[in-house]
């Protein structure tokens, strides 16, 4: 392999990488359709101090790690008795 083609590996390596990156990262209005809940929702959620966020600038970011274990601490078993008990 030449050094040409694996600088244009590493290159195209690279750009794949900032792409996934990219996508691990959220918006408000992403992460609430993410979550499938409003964009209020998510608001409560976040100011209830029950999901992690970070900001970037001005702006309120969410990473999927911090939608996921959102995701995770509400998690609810079959058996725990929860929605719809029927008792």
């Amino acid at each position: 392999m030449s050094e040409k083609q694996i600088s244009n590996d590493r290159k195209l390596l690279n750009e794949k990488n900032q792409t996934i990156a990219m996508r691990e990262i959220y918006t408000d209005k992403e992460a609430a359709n993410f979550l499938r809940v409003s964009q209020v929702t998510l608001w409560r959620e976040r100011r209830k101090g029950k999901i992690s966020f970070r900001r970037a600038a001005s702006k309120i970011i969410y990473t999927r790690a911090d939608l996921e274990s959102y995701l995770d601490k509400n998690k609810r078993e079959a058996d725990s008795g929860g929605e719809g008990g029927g008792k």
